[in-house]
């Protein structure tokens, strides 16, 4: 059985993934590059490539530490609702992955690989955004409601 993180790695993973993402995306947008520019760096290839990978992994590890954090209180029931999550966001997954697909079968220019490697790597984080907003939700949410 995969074991948890303590329960305080939720709070970290909440603040390193958004971090993480905007760092991707500031580099994406070229960000980095017009910073670099500004203070008289003519090559700003390094620092982009190392800007993307910290910003990637802290993103991953953001998303993993949502995940798989513990509870405060790691019982039976919140077992039943992490696998049901799981199951939730695979059968959405499935839906979105089959649903794209034979979109892409009908267009008249198919998205090249790149186009396809982004369609993917959407889809697998759909799969990890559907899971922590579906868990959270019913643990911090729907049981806080019922216990009142």
């Amino acid at each position: 059985m995969l074991k948890l993180l303590p329960n305080h790695f939720k709070k970290i993973g909440l603040f390193v993934a958004p971090l993480g993402l905007l760092l991707w995306v500031a580099m994406q947008k070229g960000l980095i590059s017009d910073i670099t520019l500004y203070f008289g760096l003519s090559n700003s290839t390094p620092l982009n490539i190392i800007t993307a990978i910290v910003g990637l992994l802290s993103f991953l590890f953001g998303i993993y530490a949502m995940a798989f954090s513990k509870e405060k209180i790691e019982d039976e029931m919140i077992k039943n609702i992490r696998l049901e999550s799981f199951r939730t966001a695979a059968l959405i997954q499935i839906i979105l992955i089959t649903t794209g697909l034979i979109l892409v079968g009908l267009m008249k220019e198919p998205p090249k690989d790149a186009g396809m490697m982004l369609f993917f790597i959407a889809a697998i984080i759909i799969f990890w955004f559907t899971y922590i907003i579906r868990f959270n939700y019913i643990v911090h949410f729907r049981i806080f409601k019922n216990d009142k």
